[in-house]
């Protein structure tokens, strides 16, 4: 599978900028053969731990390309191809970009806040989260809500936005 054509800037960066021996040993966390390859249906957890954050949707997208060639595992080189080619979907932020997006998520929690409280109820923010398009598992909404839900069953939605975003 052959990637578009990406310059550096457009490409997501490894935590260790320019590290290509990092990115193979995150690669190689998935691999379980020894054959040099990953099953194609760890390739969204694998790019995750090169350090992006594609949506489902996208690596699902690559995984139906990747079957529809007759492949079922990959090599790295195939793996950074992708990774290289997310680019701008990545999921990859830097601080601006970041600080957007946060402020956006909070919008949008504050249309569900009619009492402008800051507050969502955690049964609510469940609903919406695991009901939506890219819905969240309700082991994922578990973690997620772990110890920050107060004893009125509600959730500070703008610390849970932040504390999303800085991981």
């Amino acid at each position: 599978m052959s990637a578009s054509k990406q310059g550096p800037s457009t490409a997501p960066k490894p935590k260790k900028r320019g590290n290509l021996p990092w990115l193979r040993d995150a690669f190689k966390q998935h691999e379980q053969r020894g054959d040099g390859k990953i099953s194609v249906a760890h390739l969204g957890d694998c790019l995750r731990v090169m350090g992006t954050n594609p949506t489902e949707s996208l690596v699902q997208h690559h995984m139906r390309q990747l079957q529809a060639a007759g492949l079922q595992r990959i090599s790295f080189e195939e793996v950074l191809a992708i990774y290289t080619s997310l680019g701008k979907d990545s999921g990859v932020l830097d601080g601006k970009q970041s600080q957007k997006m946060a402020a956006e998520y909070i919008s949008s929690l504050r249309l569900l806040d009619v009492q402008g409280t800051g507050y969502l109820p955690a049964a609510r923010l469940r609903r919406v989260l695991t009901k939506c398009s890219e819905c969240l598992s309700e082991e994922e909404m578990d973690e997620l809500l772990k110890d920050r839900v107060n004893d009125q069953g509600l959730v500070n939605y703008v610390d849970l936005v932040h504390a999303i975003m800085n991981g």
